[in-house]
């Protein structure tokens, strides 16, 4: 997945005990790796926020002035959530897991197809990911640790041209 100037462009957001913005949609290759590179693991699981703050970033009329998107006619929106864990904040893991649906929901109402790497997961936690995140069970990769996630990034860069 490499993002450029005139094609794929790309973005971050991360979640643990809150979601943060890591960063806007870009073109610029360094600034993506860094920015993944810089993410560090650990706390919590707030799969909404993460989720909530992606669509956010996506939508081509936030509203602000300040939207990152293109035109979804000509470079389609894509989600990729890697989570090595289920949903448990805000609130009870019941809770979690009802709104980090909502907001999975929201997106794919928007038109943003989510694809989702459970790294690590359990059974029930990659049932949960495959069929309340993923935009359907053919967007749901489960891979044992970190280093199986780059075959599989580059399996659905392939599958889907690699536009974002």
């Amino acid at each position: 997945i490499a993002p450029t100037t005139d094609g794929a462009h790309m973005g971050q957001t991360s979640f643990s005990t809150l979601g943060s913005m890591d960063l806007h949609l870009t073109g610029d290759p360094v600034a993506v790796k860094a920015e993944i590179d810089s993410v560090v693991t650990g706390g919590f699981t707030n799969l909404m926020e993460g989720i909530a703050l992606a669509t956010e970033e996506l939508d081509n009329d936030a509203g602000d002035g300040d939207a990152h998107d293109r035109d979804d006619t000509i470079s389609p929106d894509f989600m990729i959530i890697i989570t090595d864990g289920a949903p448990n904040e805000p609130g009870t893991d019941t809770n979690a897991k009802a709104v980090a649906k909502a907001a999975a929901d929201a997106a794919k109402a928007a038109g943003i197809e989510i694809f989702v790497v459970g790294v690590g997961t359990t059974a029930g936690t990659a049932t949960y990911l495959r069929d309340n995140i993923a935009s359907g069970s053919d967007h749901y990769f489960d891979v044992a640790d970190f280093d199986e996630l780059e075959t599989i990034l580059e399996n659905i860069a392939e599958c889907d041209g690699g536009s974002a």
